[in-house]
């Protein structure tokens, strides 16, 4: 999620910055080789120190990007490892790719350790919100600014009874991971690999928020591809069969924001842009009747009809929050990208709920839950 040069800055920034855990530079053999000994040493030189007993309340003040003053908190906490199934109290939302769970796989077998927090949300009713308001008369155990002016809190909680307040709230789910599909997935294929819960191996770090409570901001995931096809072709293609029309780069929120289309759409060209919808007929031409929360996102009406339609082939594909980074992407060697409405939490618990899996790298919920904050040993 971040660029090599702000790898290479948070790697001056100071020794102890948990990049030198997640995104390890190259050494040895592999770049795992020294990740393990550097963690052992700040356990040795008491960077760290061991919580055997504890819960972590987590919150976030920031401001979004219409300038709304907003809040997330949640617990994090050893959630414990599921398949994933109709029973199951773990549920996916997006689909993986397999390069990234074979990365994370290999820092999970070098570190033994959960790194980062995956991202979970679940309908709670608002339960636990009380609490986490009378928090504010207390002195957090973790204060500070990020470079982005998001401010992050953290209070460890080891009474037992406000312990069994959050794990029973957390405890009605399902949780429907928000962000952390490759690390669930992975930390699965881990477990089956030790056969063994001796270590905690059988659950994972995780960040719970409740959805009814807090103000969850989910971005939308906007793409930029690499294809054969010519430009004057895709162009043709998207305003004969996907009601497309020329606009320019200035309209193009406004376009997202009040479009009456079933699924809207911006498309970057090297030669401009071009706003166009999918409807829900030709999507459902596509795909056949599936579950209508399914069928109602826009990033599945573009994988499942617009570029199959569009695209003779697609050899290249990346993901950025940032519509301005999509734009320079086209405008260098890349082909075309696409802009997209965000969606909502309420929409990915839908589809997760529904047993459907929307396409990978789907939603992006912000802000993350930062690393270093807490860390989980398995040895």
């Amino acid at each position: 999620m971040i660029s090599p040069d702000e790898q290479s800055r948070l790697h001056e920034r100071s020794d102890f910055n948990a990049i030198r855990l997640e995104l390890a530079r190259p050494g040895g053999d592999t770049k795992y080789d020294h990740v393990a000994q550097t963690f052992q040493s700040w356990i040795n030189d008491g960077v760290l120190v061991r919580d055997e007993s504890s819960l972590y309340v987590y919150r976030q003040d920031f401001v979004d990007q219409r300038g709304a003053r907003r809040r997330v908190a949640g617990v994090i906490g050893a959630l414990e490892l599921e398949e994933f199934g109709t029973s199951s109290g773990v549920l996916p939302h997006e689909k993986t790719m397999p390069g990234p769970k074979q990365d994370r796989l290999e820092l999970l077998r070098a570190l033994q350790m959960n790194v980062s927090p995956i991202y979970a949300i679940y309908r709670g009713k608002g339960e636990v919100a009380p609490f986490f308001d009378s928090l504010e008369t207390r002195t957090a155990d973790a204060r500070f600014t990020d470079d982005t002016g998001i401010l992050h809190r953290l209070w460890v909680v080891s009474a037992p009874a406000e312990i069994d307040l959050l794990t029973g709230a957390v405890a009605t789910g399902p949780l429907v991971i928000a962000d952390g599909h490759h690390r669930y997935e992975t930390a699965l294929e881990y477990a089956r690999e030790t056969e063994t819960d001796v270590n905690g191996a059988g659950s994972i770090m995780c960040f719970c928020v409740d959805a009814d409570a807090e103000e969850l901001v989910v971005l939308p995931y906007n793409r930029a591809l690499r294809s054969p096809t010519p430009t004057h072709e895709v162009r043709a293609t998207l305003i004969s069969d996907f009601a497309g029309h020329s606009v320019a780069e200035e309209e193009v929120q406004g376009y997202l924001d009040t479009s009456a289309m079933d699924h809207p759409f911006t498309a970057v060209l090297p030669d401009g842009f071009v706003a166009g919808g999918v409807s829900n007929e030709q999507l459902i031409a596509r795909v056949g009747e599936r579950h209508q929360s399914w069928l109602a996102l826009d990033v599945v009406a573009l994988h499942e009809a617009l570029i199959p339609e569009t695209f003779a082939d697609v050899t290249e594909l990346t993901f950025s929050k940032d519509p301005e980074e999509i734009k320079r992407l086209v405008a260098g060697e890349w082909d075309a990208g696409f802009l997209l409405r965000a969606m909502d939490a309420a929409q990915v618990v839908d589809v997760a709920s529904s047993g459907e899996r929307m396409p990978q790298k789907a939603s992006y919920f912000w802000p993350k839950a930062i690393t270093g904050l807490v860390f989980r040993t398995l040895r």
